[in-house]
């Protein structure tokens, strides 16, 4: 057990092996794509299908498969502050990955601004975390520091979403946050549960708590 101070915040760290978790380490890329582009991808995911058919929007899971493609499966969050309970099945083999708790930012329409300056503001709050915990099938992990990924390049958040829609690129967008990518579980039951909670007064959506929990069934 080691202490680290993050934010302002005092951390007990409980160090686990990376041999025995079911945590991807952060610095290995999964599929040649490093984590900090996945944390854009999901973005680009989540904003991709009709407010009817969100996953993040979802309250009991019955949207989880919506848009998912590839070997790495995206769980959701909830927009804003969210506790939120889900329930869904996931096919064998893959990888899942998810945020813990984040920001996403990006110019209002008509407006240009430089990826760098895009790039600094998203950092807002993301200094101010003040709790964190993720517990996957009761293995616990409280470490923060080593889960936060922000992204090395800005991205066309508008990038997956049909282009029938005439929807234009909305660029720069970038992303800054706590990111967990899990490696494939074994068939069966499993539960996922992440929380999250910024502590910065008087900042946009700095008080938000995210507050989730999934009960997965890895199919066979």
């Amino acid at each position: 057990m080691k202490t680290r101070f993050v934010g302002g915040m005092l951390w007990l760290v409980a160090l686990c092996s990376h041999a025995d978790s079911v945590i991807e380490p952060v610095q290995v890329p999964v599929g040649g794509v490093a984590l900090e582009e996945y944390a854009n991808r999901w973005w680009q995911w989540a904003v991709s299908m009709p407010t009817s058919d969100s996953p993040v929007r979802d309250r009991d899971g019955s949207k989880c498969e919506v848009g998912q493609e590839g070997d790495v499966w995206f769980l959701a969050g909830g927009y804003g502050s969210s506790k939120i309970k889900r329930r869904c099945v996931v096919p064998r083999g893959k990888h899942m990955f998810f945020p813990v708790i984040n920001m996403l930012y990006y110019p209002k329409k008509g407006k240009t601004v430089a990826c760098q300056a895009v790039k600094n503001s998203v950092e807002i709050n993301n200094n101010h975390l003040s709790s964190f915990r993720v517990v996957i099938d009761g293995q616990e992990f409280i470490n923060p520091l080593q889960f936060r990924r922000a992204s090395n390049e800005c991205f066309d958040l508008a990038a997956r979403m049909p282009t029938a829609s005439g929807q234009q690129a909305i660029y720069p967008a970038a992303t800054d946050g706590y990111w967990v990518m899990l490696k494939p579980l074994t068939p069966g039951k499993h539960k996922i549960a992440f929380y999250g909670a910024y502590h910065a007064p008087g900042s946009p959506f700095g008080a938000t708590i995210q507050d989730i929990e999934y009960e997965l069934t890895v199919a066979n």
